[in-house]
């Protein structure tokens, strides 16, 4: 590698890794708080919180490099055309093609890195956060032990605690299991405890009553206990099997989908379809955006000042050109033959680039033409 290479790629890095480091901490904010409602609502722990989380990184860092990519490339091209060091570049005859191969090496490295995120890592960690998910909304024990709130596990039952000790113990506990409208019962108890007998789960109570009303009858029958087991089996949640979605299947699958995932749905098979692809093609992005950055600045000729026509058509183009490639995936949902189209988007920005980087005649030389 030239040294001329290196030193530009070295002023890439700076800059992609500080807005990778800014788009990051945003996007991975605002996912989050999802995961902070599955871990509140489920009374789940800090550690809990922090799992969830590191299961969404694959997907935020997926979203970033390109985006961090194409604007560490426009800072850099920016910022070394105003210190005239591009200038200084083409003046010492470097080319349209000679420069853009230390930007081409930089998208290779971030197209690579893409890769492995979008065809492995994104389908792995979006499988587990939703199994995990799914494990913690199916524990019933999660959906129980709310301090000073009505819970509903299933139809017809209703427990509200008032406190939860940091042993586990509840304090002041009411249970309202109207499951059999004609035998409504009700149970109340100054302590409660949740016991597990293999894989059932009861409700140790002390210190309560329990009323209810007899079949056929309008009396009210009280009960005072010193202890009484209720069993919470039957309301168990013993099965988390669930529907994957698109993005947890990895792209062999996705690509060349077997009937039993998509079962005779036609819009089913097309988000299989699109996502494999949508997978396959998002690397191409990271690639070719901070060429576009390069190849818009290099095009519109040398001036001393004022880059912000070209900044702002670099931005045109290339979030033109990424929402073209949102769009085009859900016209492969409708109709998934023409899954083609997905990778037209980076591969017109590709050839577009380097036919603006190849072609045009050398911005210095444009400059010395000018009339005085």
């Amino acid at each position: 590698m030239r040294q001329l290479d290196r030193y530009v790629l070295g002023q890439l890095l700076g800059p992609f890794g500080f807005f990778a480091l800014i788009f990051a901490m945003v996007i991975w904010l605002t996912q989050s708080l999802r995961v902070v409602d599955t871990v509140v609502n489920n009374n789940q722990s800090g550690m809990v919180f922090l799992e969830l989380s590191a299961l969404l990184l694959p997907t935020v860092i997926a979203i970033v490099i390109p985006i961090a990519a194409f604007a560490g490339t426009l800072l850099t091209v920016n910022r070394l055309y105003s210190e005239s060091e591009l200038v200084v570049m083409m003046a010492a005859g470097q080319s349209g093609p000679s420069l853009a191969r230390p930007v081409l090496l930089f998208g290779v490295v971030a197209m690579v890195a893409m890769a492995m995120l979008s065809l492995y890592l994104m389908p792995l960690s979006a499988n587990q956060l939703r199994e995990r998910t799914a494990e913690i909304r199916a524990e019933l024990a999660s959906s129980i032990l709310r301090e000073g709130q009505f819970s509903n596990p299933i139809a017809g039952l209703t427990i509200y605690i008032r406190n939860v000790a940091s042993t586990g113990d509840m304090v002041g506990i009411f249970v309202h299991d109207a499951r059999k409208p004609e035998e409504p019962i009700t149970y109340t108890a100054d302590r409660a405890r949740l016991i597990r007998d293999g894989d059932r789960l009861q409700l140790g109570m002390y210190s309560g009553t329990a009323q209810r009303f007899e079949a056929n009858e309008t009396n009210l029958s009280v009960l005072d206990f010193d202890q009484l087991v209720y069993d919470l089996g039957p309301i168990q949640q013993t099965s988390t099997r669930r529907n994957l979605k698109p993005e947890e299947y990895f792209f062999p699958t996705l690509i060349n989908p077997p009937e039993e995932i998509w079962s005779g749905s036609a819009k089913r098979y097309g988000q299989l379809i699109a996502e494999g692809h949508d997978q396959l093609s998002a690397p191409l992005y990271a690639l070719t955006l901070p060429l576009v950055a390069l190849a818009v600045f290099l095009s519109q000729g040398f001036q001393r000042g004022g880059f912000a026509v070209r900044i702002g058509l670099a931005l045109a183009v290339g979030i033109g050109f990424r929402l073209l490639g949102v769009v085009l995936k859900a016209q492969v949902v409708r109709m998934p033959e023409i899954w083609p189209v997905l990778y037209m988007p980076p591969l017109l920005m590709f050839l577009g680039s380097l036919m603006l980087l190849g072609i045009g005649p050398n911005p210095i030389q444009r400059w010395r033409r000018r009339p005085a």
